[in-house]
């Protein structure tokens, strides 16, 4: 009178035979063999449980680096603001401190990505480099485990369904491969347009928006630097570079929504206080800055330190300065439709469903021996690297989209904020350190011209501007009587007028030929 079981099933243990339940001891001795269950317990559990651990390590290091840079930013606001007119901009913000993960990859103090040794990036070494990666990102291993979890709840619901006897519920192996095949054809075309496109727009970004500013940024201060040379005219080249370096600063704000919070700039001496009440509830700051630069150089013609064609030079650089900054919201304001973001979205999270549920039904399928001999039935462990593989390549393909497509953002790929600061503060005043170095071959270049004809006399010497500062001698090509007294009054003017704020300077020195207009 012994139960027949069927040859393909290992009779359950004397623990797992439930004399005591009757209906629970024939589904058990119906159901699949114990042992297959535990190995694919044992196998999912094991997967899952690296993927979540990956998960937790790299949340706790998206946390870390981001303590590190608040940290950072706010020593910089701590920053000893500076009354004096020193004649160095030292105290914008600390020098850059570069830091390397394992020899491959640079960043600085505020977490962000300075640059990788390529040859390092592209050989074996990756392997073994997690930090910085995609294979940090949160989200990508939090959504590997969801799938994993997924695949192995639909196992064990068609290994009980199986055990129940209900064959209207069970799936089809054959239509989930299809299915899978159809939604990643989809999927390759529109991930691949989808990356191009951002990394299209990311580069524009970094070249024709904010390599556009800081090009205009050194186009002003080396030409500053020739042609208004001069200790005395020391404070007006710094005013002009500390107002660049501020609307600098407040486009990465104004991207990252703190555009309010210009008490910050106020201690690192880029603005002053009657200048941060000016903009606090203006909109546009970044660009509105460039207005004063604009008044300065107008003061400056109408002063007699810069003639016509200088002063549309300096309007046509400052003019680039502000295109560039709203060449850079428009971008990052005007995304990728909607509609084509929230499609390919669909279409990688279903079809990330899908390969789980295949997964689950092909190991179910494979348990309890439903296709054939052993040898040929699919092993579950192939499918489940399908599963960790695709959902890993689609969801990184996504988040490095997400992250080009806003790169004025904290993540540890986007711009580097405070190292273009320095880099471009560092540049500026080198460019002005050099103008004020007048070598012996310059010298003796200038003697032989002095000597040699001038085709510049049937110009007319009021047309020609002095770039050294000093008074022009008798015999050099610069000198004229009206430009001398032009030239000596203006200066003495502006050493007068100019204070820190531009907006004094402004005020007193724009004289009354200045056109009417708003106050």
């Amino acid at each position: 009178g012994a139960r027949r079981v069927r040859p393909s099933q290992h009779i359950a243990p004397h623990c797992l035979r439930f004399h005591w339940c009757p209906q629970v001891h024939r589904v058990v001795m119906a159901g699949p063999p114990i042992e297959s269950v535990c190995w694919l317990l044992l196998v999912y559990g094991a997967v899952f449980a690296a993927t979540f651990l990956v998960y937790l390590a790299s949340r706790r290091h998206f946390q870390e680096r981001e303590e590190r840079r608040e940290a950072f930013y706010e020593q910089l606001a701590k920053l000893v603001h500076c009354d004096d007119d020193d004649l160095n901009l030292s105290d914008t913000g600390h020098h850059i401190e570069v830091n390397s993960y394992r020899g491959m990859v640079d960043y600085d103090s505020a977490g962000h990505l300075l640059k990788y040794d390529d040859s390092k990036a592209l050989s074996t070494q990756t392997l073994f480099v997690w930090r910085h990666t995609v294979l940090c990102l949160p989200n990508v291993s939090l959504r590997i485990s969801i799938c994993i979890a997924l695949a192995l709840a639909v196992c064990l619901t068609s290994l009980t369904l199986y055990a129940l006897d209900v064959h209207d519920l069970h799936m089809n192996v054959g239509d989930m491969d299809n299915a899978t095949i159809f939604f990643n054809t989809f999927i390759g075309i529109m991930l691949g347009f989808y990356m191009s496109t951002t990394l299209a727009r990311w580069w524009e970004l970094r070249m024709g928006t904010i390599g556009r500013l800081w090009g205009a940024v050194d186009d002003l201060c080396m030409t500053m630097s020739s042609h208004l040379p001069g200790f005395q005219l020391r404070p007006l080249r710094k005013l002009v570079l500390r107002y660049a370096l501020a609307s600098f600063e407040l486009m990465f704000m104004q991207a990252q929504g703190e555009a309010g919070n210009v008490d910050q700039l106020i201690a690192r001496s880029l603005l002053t206080h009657e200048e941060a009440l000016v903009l606090r509830h203006l909109p546009s700051r970044p660009q509105l800055v460039w207005t004063w630069v604009s008044g300065l150089f107008y003061v400056l013609h109408r002063q007699g330190h810069i003639d016509s064609p200088m002063l549309t030079f300096f309007y046509a650089r400052v003019i680039d300065a502000r295109g560039g900054i709203g060449a850079t919201f428009t971008y990052l304001d005007s995304q990728l439709p909607f509609m084509y973001v929230h499609l390919l979205a669909i279409l990688v999270h279903a079809a990330n469903v899908i390969v789980s549920i295949d997964a689950g039904v092909n190991a179910a399928y494979w348990t309890m021996g439903l296709q054939g001999p052993a040898d040929d039935r699919p092993k579950p462990w192939a499918r489940l690297s399908q599963v960790v593989l695709q959902t890993f390549f689609y969801n990184a393909f996504l988040e490095i989209g997400r992250i080009f497509s806003d790169p004025l953002g904290t993540d540890f790929e986007d711009f580097p904020r405070h190292a273009w600061h320095c880099f471009m503060r560092n540049e500026c005043e080198a460019f002005d350190f050099t103008g004020q170095a007048f070598t012996s071959g310059m010298k003796r270049a200038t003697a032989a011209s002095a000597q040699a004809e001038k085709p510049l006399h049937a110009l007319g010497a009021s047309s020609v501007v002095n770039p050294s500062g000093h008074p022009p001698s008798q015999g050099s090509p610069w000198h004229s009587p009206t430009r001398s007294s032009c030239g000596a009054s203006g200066l003495s003017l502006l050493r007068r007028t100019t204070t820190r704020d531009g907006l004094s300077l402004m005020r007193r020195g724009a004289g009354p030929h200045r056109p009417p207009g708003p106050a």
